[in-house]
């Protein structure tokens, strides 16, 4: 297997595994982004285009989330431009059956990011992350298919720590007479 194959794999899981362990929206995001950019250059290497494709349109999503401060970037047309591209470009890019599990898992992701509530990007992770998990090891992605397993152990995680188990708010003290 190529060195490049394996390098951007490898760079695409360590940013990956600290998606889901972030509170902020903003820092989720910006690692998602940062993940997606490996990942593109790992799927392209490999031959993986259905999961190239809905890869791009996850990194253009992300970019267009974090300049939510301005004002063009906050239409929901957005929203339908990323559902229908992601659709669009899957069927194009359609290897096997394999390829139906990223187009569903894509479209869940856009509109779970989309509503930009960390806790609810982490429930979907999880289903989508089997499907992403099934569709590269079909592809004989080592190095993604490691990532997905750590994705579903970083959302469940997350999910744990930061939803289940959050501490709740000590109670202000009395005022004393």
């Amino acid at each position: 297997m190529s060195f490049w194959i394996n390098f951007f794999g490898v760079l695409g899981i360590l940013t990956t595994v600290v998606i889901y362990q972030q509170k902020d929206n903003q820092k989720l995001l910006i690692w998602k982004l940062t993940a997606d950019l490996f990942w593109v250059a790992h799927y392209l290497l490999l031959g993986a285009n259905s999961a190239a494709v809905v890869t791009i349109v996850a990194l253009l999503r992300s970019a267009i989330l974090l300049c939510q401060g301005h004002k063009w970037a906050q239409s929901k047309a957005w929203l339908w431009v990323f559902l229908f591209s992601s659709l669009l470009l899957s069927i194009l890019a359609w290897k096997d059956w394999t390829s139906l599990l990223t187009t569903v898992a894509s479209l869940l992701c856009i509109v779970a990011y989309w509503i930009g509530n960390p806790k609810l990007t982490r429930i979907v992770s999880i289903p989508t992350g089997l499907m992403f998990l099934v569709n590269v090891a079909m592809n004989k992605s080592f190095w993604a298919s490691l990532c997905e397993f750590f994705i579903l152990i970083s959302a469940i995680t997350g999910l744990i720590r930061l939803d289940i188990h959050k501490k709740p708010k000590e109670p202000s003290p009395l005022p004393t007479k």
